[in-house]
C-alpha cells in the first residue's frame, strides 16, 4: 500500500511539473480555411507562467490581403485556475464558440485544414533555410528566414521577415517576401517556421510562425501566420 501510495505521490507531482512547465508554451490549433479558401482560422492556448490561468486566442484571417478579417481577433485569459492534471483545452473550446458569428461570417469549414507541406517536428531543430519538393504539384521550394533583435530579457524585440521562391511544375518562378524586416514586435526574442499550409485551393501559402517570448523562467511560445499567393501575379 504504501508503494501504491508513493507511487501515486510522485505521479502527481509530476503532473504538477509537466502542467507549470508546459503552461508557458501554447498549443496551435488549425481551425480550418472557407470552402473558397478565402479565410483561414487558427489558435492557441495555454496557461500563464505565473497565475496558471488558462488563456485562449484566436483569429480569422483574410488569406488574400494577409490581414486580419473584421473581427477576427479573439482573446481572453480565464479566472479560473488550473488544477494538476487539467489542460487549457476548456479555455479554447470556450471562446471557439464564442467566436461562432466570426467563423460564419467567414464561411470556415473547420474541415477544410489545407495540405501540410512542411512541419517542424518538436524534437528536430528549427532551420532557417529551407528547400523542398511537394510531389503533389512538382513545385519547388525555397525559404529563407532572416531576422533580426534588439535588446534582451523582457526589453527584446525582434523582427524578421521571409524570402520565398517558388519553382512551378511548368518552370515559372515566384519570388514573394513575408512579414516586414521593420517591424519589431516587444518582448520577442526569435522567430521559427513552424509548418507551411496550402491552401485548399492551392492558391496560397500560409506560414505559422512561432515566436518566443520572453518569460520569468525561460520563454513562453505564441504563433502568428503569415500568408502569400502562390501562383503569379499575371494568373487569373
Amino acid at each position: 500500500m504504501r508503494t501504491r501510495l508513493a507511487v501515486c505521490s510522485i505521479i502527481f507531482t509530476l503532473c504538477s511539473v509537466v502542467m507549470m512547465n508546459a503552461g508557458d508554451v501554447a498549443s496551435f490549433v488549425n481551425l480550418g480555411f472557407s470552402n473558397d479558401s478565402r479565410h483561414f482560422m487558427f489558435g492557441f492556448h495555454g496557461a500563464e507562467e505565473e497565475s496558471g490561468r488558462p488563456y485562449a486566442e484566436i483569429f480569422t484571417i483574410d488569406v488574400r490581403a494577409n490581414s486580419f478579417a473584421p473581427g477576427g481577433v479573439k482573446k481572453e485569459v480565464f479566472s479560473q485556475i488550473l488544477q494538476p492534471g487539467q489542460g487549457s483545452e476548456g479555455a479554447f473550446f470556450t471562446l471557439l464558440e464564442r467566436s461562432g458569428p466570426a467563423s460564419a461570417k467567414a464561411g470556415i469549414n473547420h474541415l477544410k485544414q489545407g495540405r501540410i507541406l512542411y512541419i517542424l517536428v518538436n524534437s528536430a531543430e528549427a532551420k532557417d533555410n529551407l528547400e523542398f519538393r511537394d510531389f503533389n504539384t512538382g513545385n519547388h521550394y525555397k525559404v529563407k528566414l532572416a531576422q533580426k533583435t534588439q535588446g534582451k530579457g523582457a526589453q527584446a524585440r525582434a523582427a524578421f521577415h521571409i524570402e520565398l521562391e517558388v519553382t512551378l511544375k511548368d518552370g515559372r518562378k515566384v519570388a514573394r517576401t513575408l512579414g516586414n524586416p521593420d517591424r519589431y514586435r516587444e518582448n520577442v526574442l526569435a522567430y521559427r517556421i513552424s509548418s507551411i499550409i496550402a491552401s485548399p485551393d492551392e492558391s496560397h501559402l500560409v506560414f505559422v510562425m512561432e515566436k518566443d517570448h520572453a518569460a520569468r523562467d525561460g520563454k513562453s511560445i505564441r504563433y502568428m501566420v503569415e500568408t502569400a499567393p502562390l501562383l503569379p501575379a499575371s494568373s487569373p
